[in-house]
């Protein structure tokens, strides 16, 4: 495997992104393309957790997956929306140009949210979907697809009661485009397959933020999965020792730390994998 990082260009902004690419194997006999899973870690809009980068990515990779993160835009001068939803697109556009000697299926590009990054994947989803939408936001001029998302203890909703974010103002620094505050009123017909996983008992985003965005998926018969574990923080990762803060066995969960193996289960059953 070999990592790198990568400075992307949206008109005159510039994010980060980074790469680990799985090496070709001699004993295949054959060259072969990897699926890639593009992960936007967690972090309230005001850091990426590294928590939620590399350990996912090396968790992933172990899939035989590439694994693209993506350092989208944080709360600062300027909303972080729309212009997330934009970097989101041309991370996408960026993995389809890339030369054929990368060895992606680009055909199998996943993306993967977590806690607030998982609002930039449900928002996405709806947007990318819907061609008003993606005029709207200005993301019609990037080309490519993806094909499924996966989202853990996710916000998707930022209008619910006594969860993230917490005040107004907060809201309006994400978002002032209230379009954009209730990401399962974006979903359509054409939104991708999607699978969901958080505990009940999350202190930060609550359930109803899930509930609500797969039960609209539902609606839309859209192929859908949820895994709702009885107990557990917010913010698992994998919910193991590689991801525990030091001193605080609150962040392992022995029954959470399935879901990794569930997702990968799924999106056998959606032809995703290699």
């Amino acid at each position: 495997m070999k990592t790198e990082e990568y400075n992307l260009n949206i008109s005159d902004h510039q994010f980060k992104v980074k790469g680990y690419w799985l090496d070709q194997v001699d004993d295949f006999g054959r060259a072969v393309d990897y699926p890639v899973v593009v992960i936007c870690p967690g972090g309230g809009f005001t850091f990426h957790s590294e928590r939620e980068e590399e350990p996912l990515a090396l968790r992933f990779s172990s899939f035989a997956m590439h694994v693209v993160v993506l350092e989208y835009k944080l709360i600062g001068k300027t909303p972080v929306y729309p212009t997330a939803l934009q970097e989101m697109a041309k991370t996408i556009d960026w993995l389809v140009n890339l030369p054929e000697s990368m060895h992606i299926d680009k055909s199998k590009i996943i993306l993967a949210g977590f806690s607030a990054g998982g609002h930039i994947v449900a928002a996405y989803n709806g947007v990318a979907t819907d061609p008003k939408l993606r005029e709207k936001y200005q993301i019609d001029r990037y080309n490519g697809q993806h094909a499924a998302t996966i989202l853990g203890y996710p916000v998707t909703d930022m209008t619910v009661k006594g969860s993230f974010p917490e005040d107004e103002k907060t809201l309006r620094q994400i978002s002032p485009d209230k379009a954009l505050w209730k990401t399962q009123d974006l979903l359509n017909k054409n939104s991708k397959p999607t699978f969901i996983w958080l505990t009940r008992t999350d202190e930060l985003v609550n359930v109803s933020n899930s509930l609500l965005y797969a039960n609209k998926l539902a609606q839309l018969n859209i192929p859908t999965e949820l895994h709702m574990y009885e107990s557990g923080i917010h913010g698992l990762a994998l919910a193991t020792y590689v991801t525990k803060k030091p001193g605080k066995n609150k962040y392992l969960n022995r029954r959470a730390a399935g879901w990794i193996d569930l997702v990968m289960s799924w999106l056998e059953m959606m032809d995703l994998v290699l």
